[in-house]
């Protein structure tokens, strides 16, 4: 497994570690899977939920062990369509969602807390760097 492909899957297991169903949506966007446009809703619907009060923090054990399973899974996907190895893929994928889990809650805290931003535009920027990063981890090989 090259260098390239193990950043891929630990890149989805990010997007995974901040929204846990976009790395799935744009996982299986690639795929041509009948299971792409309830992946997709399920992420636009988490997305809205998130900006919500009544949204759980990350970091409780349920909603952590989702985004490390969806990290790993989506990692271990794409280190399969690179014919690489699983294995290596799954553990990127999980590790990536572990640290973008932790970082991300951190960082909304010590922005929003300690710098007194408002909660959506934060919320927002994540939304947007979740979407960058599982689209920039699925994004097809330019290698020649």
């Amino acid at each position: 497994m090259v260098l390239n492909d193990l950043a891929r899957s630990f890149g989805i297991g990010a997007a995974a570690g901040l929204r846990s169903m976009t790395a799935p949506a744009a996982t299986l966007a690639g795929a041509d899977s009948h299971w792409t446009g309830p992946a997709r809703l399920a992420a636009a619907g988490e997305m809205v939920v998130d900006k919500l009060p009544v949204a759980p923090p990350r970091l409780m054990p349920v909603a952590l062990a989702v985004r490390v399973l969806s990290g790993a899974f989506c990692g271990r996907v794409l280190a399969k369509r690179a014919a690489g190895s699983q294995a290596l893929g799954t553990v990127a994928g999980a590790v990536g969602a572990l640290v973008a889990s932790y970082g991300g809650y951190y960082a909304r805290q010590y922005v929003t807390v300690h710098q007194r931003a408002p909660d959506l535009p934060v919320a927002l920027v994540e939304d947007a760097l979740a979407l960058g990063l599982a689209r920039a981890s699925v994004r097809p090989n330019s290698r020649g």
